[in-house]
């Protein structure tokens, strides 16, 4: 493994700041692709979130989950690599049983593209704070397919890894597969896909994606002098040879991924089991938050807000009210909608003393989450 390159000032991976860019609209943006936006979150949100869930439902829905994001996935790694890398790849999946010698000549050049793939997939997912994912065994004894087979520790979300590994193993040989996991212990784990169809009832059903528009905003970040990121992100630890980030305030484990890999995954939540979901996402969310701040001080400006906000990458907040009766919240380039509403009224009920309250928000076409908490 080789050693990540570190801003000499702010200490945060250069390839950071080569990938994305904190935009003055609260929008996080991938700069191949600006249309296209990440978040900069607290990971154990995730599971968390799928485990209140379940706990609120009482039904199982990692397989919902899994089979969201892996699309998702599939999708990203087919569109990000050339298609003569995918396209090599498969091809050396033909010849996989061959002994011979066209078989040996086609599969050693692909095998080498098909690692330097893998490695590069597991580098950019150390430095996202996805985990240390490291290479399976399948590589060293010459497997015919051993992309299907490997470790991480300390994974960002379980489920979420499980699904990354299978779409990325599908998108390789384009073929339907499915995963398995297995604790090693210590937060480790042996990620495992293979051939088996889907899910059957999650076939057809599940919706597609958004795009987000996004409007013009004034928020200024003081900005690192060498790499040009957001200063405020020097509060953030990041640890890329284990693939972990840690905000120092509060020792939160941060990661950055597409808000749209959640989002889709609650869309299909809420197709596959009911109209119910949004509230017990909501629900959900602001007991884990609760949970997690404990008697913190949230009595805070909407400024100071609205910078939180911004460098998470959840949009600009607009308007800020607050009182004993009510808070009402505008943010502008919004995601997460229902994860912003959980928030909301946790932070709420945490500054006030209460123990609930009720809430109403509303997303416009043009990007504007609404919210508003009233005592209850």
């Amino acid at each position: 493994m080789k050693k990540t390159e570190l801003c000499s000032d702010c200490g945060i991976p250069l390839m950071i700041g080569k990938e994305l860019s904190w935009e003055d609209n609260g929008v996080i943006t991938l700069r191949r692709s600006p249309l296209n936006r990440m978040v900069f979150y607290e990971s154990r949100v995730i599971d968390n979130l799928f485990q209140g869930i379940e706990r609120l439902i009482g039904l199982p829905i990692e397989h919902i989950v899994i089979e969201s994001r892996r699309r998702d996935v599939r999708k990203y790694i087919e569109r990000s690599f050339p298609g003569w890398v995918i396209g090599s790849l498969r091809w050396a999946g033909k010849y996989a049983d061959d002994p011979g010698l066209l078989g040996r000549a086609i599969r050693r050049p692909a095998m080498e593209v098909g690692k330097a793939l893998t490695l590069r997939v597991m580098e950019m997912g150390r430095l996202y704070g996805y985990g240390r994912a490291e290479l399976g065994e399948g590589w060293e004894r010459d497997d015919p397919f051993p992309w299907r087979e490997s470790l991480v520790r300390h994974p960002y979300s379980v489920p979420f890894w499980s699904a990354d590994a299978l779409g990325s193993a599908e998108a390789i040989e384009g073929v339907e597969q499915w995963v398995k996991y297995e604790s090693l212990g210590e937060e480790t784990y042996r990620v495992t896909t293979y051939p088996s169809e889907h899910p059957v009832e999650l076939k057809e059903r599940l919706r597609r994606r958004k795009k987000y528009p996004f409007k013009p905003g004034n928020i200024a970040f003081q900005r690192c002098p060498s790499c040009g990121l957001p200063l405020e992100l020097s509060r953030y630890r990041w640890y890329p040879e284990e693939g972990i980030i840690i905000d120092m305030e509060n020792d939160w484990r941060m990661s950055i991924f597409g808000p749209q890999a959640l989002e889709a995954v609650l869309d299909d939540l809420e197709s596959e089991l009911g109209e119910d979901i949004p509230r017990v996402v909501v629900e959900a969310q602001k007991g884990y938050i609760k949970s997690r701040t404990g008697q913190m001080n949230w009595r805070r400006s909407g400024t100071t807000f609205n910078k939180l906000t911004a460098l998470r990458g959840m949009g600009n907040i607009t308007g800020f009210e607050a009182d004993e009766k009510h808070l009402s919240v505008r943010i502008q380039n919004a995601c997460l909608p229902l994860i912003m509403v959980g928030m909301a009224q946790a932070l709420y009920e945490i500054a006030l003393g209460l123990e609930d309250s009720t809430y109403e928000w509303e997303l416009s076409d043009d990007g504007d989450l609404d919210i508003i908490v009233k005592a209850g």
